[in-house]
């Protein structure tokens, strides 16, 4: 029996080093590379049209974007894809502010899920808990309504035994948002 080549080996994960950089050990790190700045090109079209515009990339670039993303499948979209990553590439300025761009806005993403989640821990801790946690949470937020949270938490606490849907857990989460924001 012949075994075949590849069984039991492994693929090791290379580093892809910034297009910016100045020296490139070998043809493939030039490729890897240049695919990942291609892919980052992808990631600015998965943008909404308001991040687009809001981000003001020179209008060369924004046209090139939004040509992108009305096309539909095929080898057109995969040409307009690889002239985007050309003209990021030939552009070293607009690439560092695309990165920047981009990691600020993951930053904000990141802190509002953090945020939330955050919320959501109150809410749950409201929700199971007793009184001291309300009050806890009044220390916190001074402009909350009392009453109200209460009425939402019996109600949700009842609809937890009952085994209903939570109705007042989302009522009361709105609400828990509102007072941030």
């Amino acid at each position: 029996m012949v075994r075949p080549r590849n069984v039991n080996r492994v693929k090791k994960e290379h580093e892809v080093r910034d297009w910016e950089q100045e020296e490139f050990d070998s043809r493939t790190q030039i490729k890897n590379a240049a695919q990942a700045v291609t892919d980052l090109g992808d990631r600015v079209a998965a943008l909404t049209d308001n991040e687009i515009k809001k981000f003001q990339f020179p209008e060369k670039f924004t046209e090139a974007i939004f040509l992108y993303k009305s096309m539909g499948q095929g080898p057109a979209l995969k040409r307009q894809k690889l002239f985007i990553g050309k003209m990021l590439r030939q552009d070293e300025p607009l690439l560092i502010l695309i990165k920047e761009k981009l990691a600020e806005a993951e930053g904000k993403i990141k802190q509002q899920n953090a945020h939330f989640h955050k919320l959501e821990q109150w809410r749950d801790r409201m929700i199971d808990g007793d009184d001291d946690v309300l009050s806890e949470f009044m220390t916190h937020y001074h402009n909350a309504d009392r009453q109200q949270l209460r009425q939402w938490i019996r109600n949700s606490q009842k609809e937890q035994e009952q085994g209903k849907p939570s109705k007042s857990a989302k009522e009361l989460f709105k609400y828990l948002k509102a007072l941030e924001w």
